[in-house]
């Protein structure tokens, strides 16, 4: 039986500014300058609103869009689940069922990241997966599973979380490279099921677990090799070549 870990979420009165997801945005800017509540006299107020069971270990963190949190587990999922805990949740304390999943190849570790209506993850099957945030297009069934919108397979595991900017989406993975996708998957895109070719991608000497970061039209990750690299989020200076 595959072990099951719970996701909690806590509530704390009066807190603003929350950061909804993985580093605070899509693009994993990393600034949060609003929140100002939560502190040492406070913190002893946390409490837990509710949980919920997946089918294995959870080292994705989870993102909290448009009331939805999605996280991913070890179990090959991605999960969403009603943020304030009401829909599809029984129970005192409160436990609650998935709004939908979707099934991948493999361990999702990856933090998903959500933006435009699309929530994009990556698995340790090597690919990208983008779903509609809202359980609606190619889902189905109960309980609802989702199919994805489009996929993008890469050269390794992905446990890098992707970053979406400027209408791209970034992401790193076990070969070594950092490959950038149309967010709309439109560019490069087609078959049915849909797949994506990058727009872009570059080398690294190592391994890219790190998650990218994309601000002023640069795009910031690190990689195994010891570096920390920089590259034109627009795939234009210093770029040439077919992907």
């Amino acid at each position: 039986m595959a072990r099951r870990i719970l996701l909690v979420v806590l509530a704390v009165g009066g807190l603003t500014g929350c950061w909804s997801q993985f580093r605070a945005d899509p693009g994993h800017s990393g600034s949060q300058p609003f929140e100002s509540t939560l502190a040492v006299t406070n913190v002893a107020n946390l409490a837990e609103a509710w949980t919920a069971a997946t089918g294995g270990p959870i080292a994705s963190s989870p993102a909290i869009f448009g009331g939805v949190a999605y996280v991913g587990s070890n179990d090959g999922r991605l999960y969403a689940f009603d943020a304030n805990g009401v829909t599809s949740c029984t129970g005192t304390p409160k436990s609650c069922a998935p709004l939908w999943s979707a099934i991948t190849g493999g361990a999702v570790t990856s933090s998903p990241a959500v933006s435009g209506g699309v929530v994009y993850v990556g698995s340790a099957d090597g690919r990208l997966y983008a779903y509609d945030s809202a359980g609606t297009t190619n889902c189905s069934g109960v309980p609802k599973t989702c199919s994805p919108l489009w996929t993008a397979t890469t050269g390794g595991a992905i446990t890098s979380s992707p970053a979406v900017a400027n209408g791209i989406v970034v992401v790193g993975s076990a070969d070594g490279l950092v490959d950038a996708y149309d967010s709309a998957g439109t560019t490069n895109c087609s078959g049915v099921p849909k797949t994506c070719l990058p727009l872009w991608a570059a080398t690294t000497g190592g391994a890219v677990s790190s998650s990218p970061t994309v601000a002023n039209g640069v795009v910031h990750i690190g990689s195994t090799d010891g570096r920390l690299y920089a590259y034109d989020s627009a795939g234009t200076t210093n770029c040439s070549g077919v992907p």
